[in-house]
């Protein structure tokens, strides 16, 4: 069991806002974001925000949309639905499902965005609000999935890369020490 320090909390809100599709409500909360990077201790993580912030920064809105589409929605490989990785369309998938949504069901966490609960922004979210200690194994299965998004998204030097690095970081704390 993994209860959240609120350090490791706001690295998760950032990073699950960060890995949202960009709208202009995002944009108008760049000054924000880049604030909330400045907050986060660790040189190296804050370095790959900081990054990413000046991908968002220098590129209009519009290929802002361009790359996440291109990245998270027209590339199976680098969905941001975890549970797609591992089963595909199969009825398995339909399992995993339940396990995230349990899990949000333990934790006290009713999603209202309406995506898949594997999607993962909202997994982060979660992890970010969560103040109940739960069995996070169901985030541990995911490492693997999570390692060969990164991967891909390192190869193609995708501006996306930075936040995934960041992203297995904490998964794999929580792989270690949660599952």
């Amino acid at each position: 069991m993994v209860l959240m320090n609120e350090e490791k909390r706001s690295l998760l809100k950032l990073l699950s806002v960060l890995l949202q599709y960009p709208d202009d409500e995002f944009i108008m909360s760049l000054e924000e974001l880049k604030e909330a990077v400045e907050e986060i201790p660790q040189v190296a993580q804050r370095e790959r925000c900081k990054h990413f912030l000046n991908f968002l920064a220098n590129n209009p809105l519009i290929r802002l949309q361009e790359e996440y589409t291109a990245t998270f929605d027209l590339n199976p490989a680098t969905s941001l639905n975890l549970t797609y990785h591992k089963w595909g369309d199969s009825r398995e998938r339909g399992n995993a499902l339940v396990g995230f949504h349990q899990l949000y069901e333990a934790g006290g966490y009713e999603s209202t965005s309406g995506e898949l609960p594997d999607y993962l922004p909202l997994l982060l979210e979660f992890l970010s609000v969560n103040r109940q200690e739960c069995d996070f194994s169901v985030v541990g299965q995911y490492c693997g999935q999570l390692k060969a998004i990164s991967a891909l998204l390192q190869e193609s030097g995708n501006p996306y890369a930075g936040l995934f690095e960041i992203v297995l970081d904490i998964f794999g704390h929580l792989k270690v020490n949660g599952a």
